[in-house]
């Protein structure tokens, strides 16, 4: 918080000659303060003191919040997305801030995984009295000895030396207990 005011302050000020190194600053303050509530928010599902909230919500309104929140890299990688959705309310009673943060880990993944100019996918199905919602990708996949252990903490598959693609390996980890949370499965 106090690197962002100081950021905040000095753009007030005006300063034009350190515009770029600002922006190159609060890009990586944003990417930390979510790497942090991302660990924060592990800590308290493994203590059992994350309290959900829920409410009916339409699984279709949380999956376009999910996607406004992934847009910029969807954006900026040029993938195309598609939809395919019942036209009536997918309802499910589900923490809507919960449930969007598990579908933007999900989306995040595809879209860091998926070339530039890729596909991404998403189903959504009402199953009897449950939903489900598949995320599909044309992108590089996941290793077969990976794939058990790709929602694991700290988990993460092949990545370049620079590590220009990757987070931390949570996000996934998260994205399962929130489910799980819910009583769902992923």
């Amino acid at each position: 918080a106090p690197i962002a005011t100081a950021l905040e302050l000095m753009q007030m000020r005006g300063d034009g000659s350190t515009s770029r190194e600002r922006k190159v600053i609060e890009r990586q303050v944003r990417h930390m303060m979510r790497l942090v509530d991302d660990l924060l928010d592990v800590s308290r599902i493994t203590r059992g003191t994350l309290a959900l909230r829920a409410e009916p919500l339409d699984v279709r309104e949380v999956i376009s919040k999910a996607l406004e929140l992934v847009s910029p890299l969807l954006e900026q990688r040029l993938h195309h997305v598609r939809i395919d959705a019942p036209e009536r309310p997918v309802w499910v009673e589900a923490d809507d801030e919960r449930l969007t943060q598990v579908f933007g880990n999900v989306l995040m993944n595809a879209a860091r995984y998926t070339d530039d100019g890729g596909h991404i996918f998403i189903e959504i199905s009402p199953a009897g009295g449950e939903v489900e919602v598949a995320v599909r990708d044309d992108g590089q996949g996941i290793a077969p000895d990976l794939l058990p252990k790709i929602f694991d903490l700290f988990v993460q598959g092949q990545q370049a030396t620079d590590r220009a693609v990757g987070g931390l390996g949570i996000g996934l980890t998260l994205a399962r207990r929130l489910v799980e949370k819910h009583g769902g499965t992923i």
